[in-house]
């Protein structure tokens, strides 16, 4: 199982993202058992908010690089269909939903945490902005949900930037909503979710669905999955993804075809 779910005091859950030995990257098969575990506690009652965290001393290495150099547009459609579908289950589901942080979040990872309500980061956390190093378009929602939290200049300054950001410099500009010191991400994480989960859910729900913008979020999952099918197939991609498997620096200098 690449997620195991596990229920707590305090009508809260956990959902833990179970792929250690690959950074809980984002694989196709994490993608569908999440959706299958948020479709499950949406119609537990006796589960009244939930916390998602990463196994391993880390949150989510972002999508498969395993996958990445991917030239054919039907799997490139279904892949980011997969995406889309996991990303809106996650923003809409209609209970409050907390992200525990530690270790790194990369990628993908960020736009996973940015899609949930609240994100507890350790103090020893990292985020970083991996998109263009695979000459790659932010996904999971990322182009929408980011600006949300930090304003468009500096989501749009983050993603071009290509680079890392420790929890203080997150909580700072509204990427992280709350620090917990090192090792008590989920702990802080799960008494938030005790004091969300002792709302009153009904109307919790109601607020969720009034700010979520959904509308927003499937408009910005569509442009990014059209990016990625001209993007995954150039040579500026598959130069990315070549040098991250080969463990050097991608040349983006040299001449393409």
């Amino acid at each position: 199982m690449a997620v195991r779910c596990e229920k707590a005091e305090g009508h809260v859950a956990i959902l833990t993202l179970d792929l250690p030995e690959l950074r809980n990257a984002l694989t196709a098969e994490m993608r569908v058992e999440l959706r299958d575990a948020l479709s499950a506690l949406e119609s537990d009652s006796a589960v009244r908010a939930v916390v998602l965290t990463g196994a391993g001393g880390h949150f989510c290495a972002g999508g498969d690089v395993r996958t990445m150099g991917e030239t054919d547009p039907a799997r490139i459609d279904q892949r980011m269909n997969d995406v889309a579908l996991t990303a809106e289950a996650v923003a809409a589901f209609p209970k409050p939903l907390v992200a525990a942080v530690c270790g790194h979040a990369a990628g993908g990872g960020i736009g996973l945490a940015c899609l949930a309500d609240v994100i507890v980061a350790e103090e020893t956390a990292q985020f970083t902005f991996s998109f263009l190093r695979l000459a790659l378009g932010p996904d999971w929602g990322l182009s929408h949900t980011l600006a949300h939290r930090v304003g468009a200049a500096a989501a749009k300054r983050l993603i071009l930037g290509r680079g890392r950001l420790d929890a203080a410099e997150a909580h700072r500009l509204g990427l992280a909503d709350m620090l917990a010191k090192p090792g008590e991400a989920l702990s802080a994480a799960m008494e938030a979710a005790r004091d969300l989960a002792a709302g009153p859910m009904t109307a919790s729900g109601a607020v969720k669905r009034m700010m979520s913008d959904l509308d927003g979020l499937r408009a910005a999952l569509k442009a990014e999955a059209a990016m990625q099918r001209e993007r995954f197939p150039a040579w500026e991609h598959q130069e990315g993804a070549a040098a991250f498997r080969e463990k050097r620096p991608p040349d983006f200098l040299k001449d393409g075809d």
